[in-house]
């Protein structure tokens, strides 16, 4: 029996038993990227998107975004 996951946004993505691996851009994520976080922070979602955008641009095939604004003001824990 063959499985697939589909995912979706502005197209669809289908990952089945043959794919090797999956490309995951992960710069869109407030807690993991300061350019990032700092770039929703001060309200600029257009240099956001470019983050993405050249995530997609570098072989991302599905783009990882959190938005959980409210971790970037919480004390880092060293």
């Amino acid at each position: 029996m063959s499985y697939v996951m589909r995912l979706s946004g502005l197209e669809p993505l289908n990952i089945g038993d043959d794919a090797l691996f999956v490309n995951v851009g992960e710069r869109t994520n407030v807690t993991g990227s300061r350019v990032f976080a700092r770039l929703i922070l001060a309200g600029d979602f257009a240099g956001a998107v470019e983050v993405a955008r050249q995530q997609v641009q570098s072989g991302a095939q599905v783009i990882d975004v959190n938005m959980d604004e409210a971790r970037c003001s919480t004390p880092r824990r060293r």
